[in-house]
């Protein structure tokens, strides 16, 4: 079943493909990264702001055999991570230059094996486009990079004065510049080439990832991301976008067990930079990360008064990754399986030759499409805590179908009618079609839930605006906000969010919180007004003294409540959300003690059909009904007196 797969490791069997007898380079897959028991593990320093990732180890329980079923010997090699050396050119010369082009080369002073090259002394600002060429000898040139391009903008902040292309003995490079619709470089003071290792390539792997937008607050946009499995060595999460320029903020997170429940855990942030000019990018929009250990992953932009992004596709970066090198006595293929966590590192006698295995460049054997799934370690699916004790519906005062929920690992949306009428989530309950409780973990969503307000008439007391708010409930969980938006730039207002005045009951404003609302930049998005306040009340007011200023203008307004969900494993039979019962305990389920490892794939959400709670309507309609009710029964009680008035005159 779905629930055994997803809750425990399994053992799974591959084939790779060898083309020869011999020696063979084997580059571990997302599939072999993400199903594994033992994730690759890595020691992490910082040097000026670079990362470096040193291979510390897993993969423990991987196992090669031929097609005899002899275990074959392997080592796993780790990336090149050394200090790297570089040479610094003897001469720079200017090259013969057109309407369109011109240039430099530089003499390195003998051939020397590099893979990279650096240029310095430019004048800034400068975003240039360039052709780069090598050669020996001067006379006879190889293309080294049909077209890159290199960029120093300070304003950005954005800046990538190096070229790489594959290792080779040159002597001399040549760059040509793209002088079409820029400006010439003037000067390059010095050109610097990294010494090639002699190692297999150090490109890092990408992997693109799915991801879909979802709701969001005001100023910002938050997108799902789903990565193809769980404990992948992620170092970075990279957009590639349309927009020609972008200076944003944006941050990375997931869910992390607190003991508790599931809540979101920050992996990393950082700012988003593109710059285009006259059809040449300069681009960073990678956001660096902690490894993440589950497979979903939620990516945050503040987009100020820009808008959205127009996002194109999203990768996940991955550490530098080892390779596995085997030898084989026969051509054909080669079976690799991994995932029994039983399984300690091996230790073979190429331990022995690492040094040379290290420096070696063997031909790369592939994995052949297909996994298969030897063994898995759940005895059975009844093992798994997916039904728990009966529970009796009486005490619970609102009841909602929830229809179908899929199989496997699923996350329950819950809406406001939900928090506003539960006693802190306390008194939820899952119910199947048996009158069993299905066991959940509460996660915690770093989106926030939205309530969009209907923006009311402007009313004036004095040199006030005043703007009612309705609200759907007269009672709204810890944390929630008020959130207001202005089109104006450039203003200065004290504002105060109030309880409305009951005149019936002779009860004036009350006053919430106070604050000064003020935006100064012409240029920059107005900051947005929030209120965090306990709302108990069924409307509040915004009270904005205007003074002698024009009316500031109101363009939104939102309620944002904590947002949360309930995972679980679904079976595909109806189900059941009970809530309202104030009496109700919060339940243990022993779901929890496996919550670390619910994480390890993505989880299909659903959401509460929208339709009244069957136990009964809103607060504010339950106050309507209650006094309707009233009202009707006065009136039929006024009716029967009169008549028995009628009676009592007519008999005398």
């Amino acid at each position: 079943m779905i629930a055994a797969i997803v809750l425990t490791a399994a053992v799974m069997s591959r084939t790779v493909v060898v083309a020869q007898p011999g020696a063979h380079r084997l580059d571990p897959d997302s599939a072999l990264l993400s199903g594994t028991s033992s994730p690759l593990r890595y020691s992490v320093t910082t040097d000026k702001d670079e990362r470096r990732f040193a291979f510390a180890g897993g993969l423990e329980d991987l196992r090669l055999h031929d097609a005899s079923g002899r275990e074959l010997q392997y080592l796993m090699v780790s990336p090149h991570t050394g200090v790297q050396s570089w040479r610094t050119a003897r001469s720079i010369l200017a090259i013969p230059s057109t309407k369109i082009v011109s240039g430099i080369e530089a003499d390195f002073g003998s051939p020397i094996t590099i893979d990279r090259v650096r240029i310095n002394g430019v004048q800034t600002p400068f975003l240039k486009r360039v052709h780069l060429d090598g050669s020996g000898d001067r006379e006879h040139w190889t293309v080294l990079a049909a077209e890159a391009t290199v960029f120093d903008l300070p304003e950005q902040e954005l800046k990538n004065l190096e070229v790489s292309f594959a290792p080779g003995d040159y002597r001399y490079v040549r760059f040509v510049w793209d002088d079409r619709s820029s400006a010439r470089v003037r000067a390059v003071s010095q050109v610097s080439g990294r010494i090639s290792q002699r190692v297999a390539s150090e490109a890092p792997v990408t992997i693109a990832v799915s991801f879909r937008k979802i709701a969001s607050e005001a100023y910002k946009s938050r997108y799902r991301i789903s990565l193809p499995g769980p404990h992948l060595p992620v170092a970075a999460i990279d957009l590639r976008v349309t927009n020609a320029n972008v200076f944003r903020d944006a941050s990375v997170s997931e869910p992390r067990f607190n003991g508790s429940a599931l809540v979101p855990a920050t992996l990393g942030t950082g700012k988003l930079r593109r710059a285009e000019r006259d059809g040449a990018v300069a681009t960073q929009m990678a956001i660096p990360i902690s490894f993440p250990a589950g497979a979903d992953l939620e990516l945050v932009v503040d987009d100020g008064d820009a808008g959205s992004l127009n996002i194109d596709s999203i990768a996940a970066q991955l550490a530098p990754l080892p390779w596995i090198y085997f030898e084989t006595t026969n051509a054909g293929s080669v079976t690799a399986t991994y995932g029994n966590a039983s399984l300690h590192a091996p230790r073979y006698d190429l331990e022995a030759s690492r040094g040379v295995i290290a420096r070696s460049q063997p031909p790369l054997a592939t994995w052949a499409a297909g996994i298969e799934n030897v063994r898995s370690e759940a005895a059975t699916a009844d093992a798994l805590p997916t039904a728990g004790a009966p529970i009796d519906r009486t005490p619970f005062k609102r009841s909602r179908s929830i229809g179908g929920a899929p199989r496997g690992l699923t996350s329950l949306l819950l809406d406001a009618d939900v928090q506003a009428h539960s006693n802190g989530l306390d008194d939820v309950r899952l119910v199947d079609q048996k009158g069993r409780q299905v066991p959940y973990v509460v996660e915690k969503r770093d989106a926030p839930l939205l309530i969009e307000l209907h923006i009311p008439p402007r009313k004036i007391n004095g040199t006030a605006s005043i703007y009612r708010f309705d609200l759907p409930y007269d009672r709204f969980p810890a944390g929630t906000r008020l959130l207001i938006t202005t089109r104006s730039r450039v203003f200065e207002r004290d504002v105060q969010v109030q309880r409305p005045a009951d005149e019936s009951h002779g009860r004036d404003a009350d006053v919430l919180e106070r604050t000064t609302w003020r935006s100064t930049d012409p240029e920059s998005a107005p900051p947005s007004l929030t209120f965090s306040v306990p709302l108990t009340t069924n409307a509040v007011e915004l009270r904005v003294d205007e003074r002698d200023n024009a009316p500031l203008p109101i363009s939104s307004a939102q309620l944002l409540l904590p947002s949360f969900a309930l995972r679980f494993f679904g079976s595909g039979t109806p189900l059941t959300l009970l809530y309202d019962d104030p009496s109700a305990a919060a339940p243990h389920y022993d779901l929890a003690l496996l919550t670390p490892r619910l994480l390890t794939a993505s989880a299909r959400e659903i959401v509460i059909p929208a339709s009244a709670a069957l136990g009964g309507p809103s607060s504010h309609n339950e106050r309507m009904l209650f006094w309707s009710v009233i009202c009707v029964a006065i009136i039929a009680l006024l009716a029967t007196l009169a008549r028995l008035l009628r009676s009592d005159e007519a008999k005398a």
